[in-house]
């Protein structure tokens, strides 16, 4: 590769074929949940449910699920910008909502989220994740994505999906004095410690491992997204931007059957083979989906320590830093099966979604 080639950087506004196309999210809660009554597909009624991924009752044992997203990074944020003048442009913004999310529900629960995978539901539905907890069918969608986190969720636009051009890494050689694709975001996060950091600094880097590091990470060692920091040439495009539709297209796809598998393969079976493994990887924010659970479910949310706090990222700056068990496969399963959940799963009925026809 020629040097004018290693010192340019592509940057690319997401493309989308038909099939990753998303319907604008209704305006109202009552159109997306009309109660027991609705339908799944023409004439079968909602309590004839599509088929599951895997048979009631034999659903992998050992699964772990390595979760990329770190909600730790909020807090760290949060205590790097205390009291100055780019955190108040934070809260300003779409990212409040991640701020002002319940900290004891933000540690990860990787037997939750893996167990929601094994109890998924096989639809048509290419942008909606379906699964069964207890009794009831719930869906994840966009408009859940939205409610849980206040993040913008609005459709792309044209410049947004369809851009594509080749500039200099800019705003890169601007923040970073390394080459590009060399920063992780424990590397940015270390910079925002530093309190003789130019000014100019601050919210663009502040930034970064809020997307990098919380809503669409895509490594493990949460290396930053060329992308992303080039869209930070123009702030506050990058604060208007649809965040949490990005968020939701890097998350969702990896908890669905793949679209392309390679020849005589069945999609269901590679994903089931995926989650039978010792462990599975999660993209994106699945935290989103554990948050929606919780408030779906509420005997759930009471199974986790200290589950009335509601102290939050602003106020609890150290949190979810360190690895800890929130709930247990027993624990999960003793709720699943208690009468009383459909209670409060019951308003979380759709109408919208289709028997998958493979």
């Amino acid at each position: 590769m020629t040097k004018s080639k290693q010192s340019e950087t592509t940057v690319r506004r997401r493309t989308r074929s038909a099939g990753e196309e998303l319907p604008e999210c209704p305006p109202a809660k009552q159109q997306r949940y009309p109660g027991m009554w609705g339908q799944f597909s023409d004439g079968v009624p909602s309590s004839v449910l599509p088929r599951t991924l895997f048979a009631y009752g034999a659903y992998p044992t050992k699964l772990r699920v390595n979760i990329y997203s770190k909600s730790h990074v909020i807090g760290s944020v949060a205590a790097a910008l205390r009291g100055m003048v780019a955190m108040d442009t934070l809260m300003a913004s779409q990212f409040r909502g991640l701020f002002e999310l319940p900290v004891v529900r933000c540690q990860n629960s990787t037997k939750l989220i893996g167990c929601l995978l094994s109890r998924q539901l096989v639809t048509a539905c290419r942008h909606e994740f379906w699964f069964t907890f207890g009794p009831d069918p719930l869906r994840f969608s966009l408009d859940e994505l939205r409610d849980v986190t206040g993040l913008n969720c609005r459709a792309f636009d044209v410049q947004d999906s369809e851009a594509s051009e080749s500039v200099p890494p800019t705003m890169w050689n601007k923040l970073f004095d390394t080459a590009v694709g060399k920063i992780t975001v424990l590397s940015v996060l270390r910079m925002l410690g530093n309190k003789y950091l130019a000014v100019e600094k601050w919210l663009p880097l502040a930034l970064i491992p809020l997307v990098d590091g919380v809503l669409c990470p895509s490594s493990k060692d949460l290396k930053l997204t060329p992308r992303y920091v080039e869209m930070l040439s123009d702030v506050e495009n990058f604060l208007a931007y649809p965040w949490g539709r990005e968020s939701f297209l890097t998350t969702v796809p990896r908890f669905l059957p793949p679209l392309v598998v390679a020849p005589r393969e069945n999609p269901l079976q590679v994903t089931r083979d995926r989650l039978s493994q010792k462990t599975t990887v999660c993209y994106g924010f699945p935290l989103a989906l554990q948050l929606f659970l919780f408030d779906a479910v509420p005997l759930l949310l009471e199974k986790i320590p200290d589950a009335g706090n509601t102290a939050t990222f602003i106020n609890s700056l150290g949190a979810c830093s360190s690895q800890s068990t929130i709930l247990t496969v027993n624990e999960i399963v003793a709720v699943e099966e208690d009468p009383d959940v459909s209670l409060f799963s019951f308003c979380f009925k759709y109408s919208g979604c289709k028997n998958t026809v493979k």
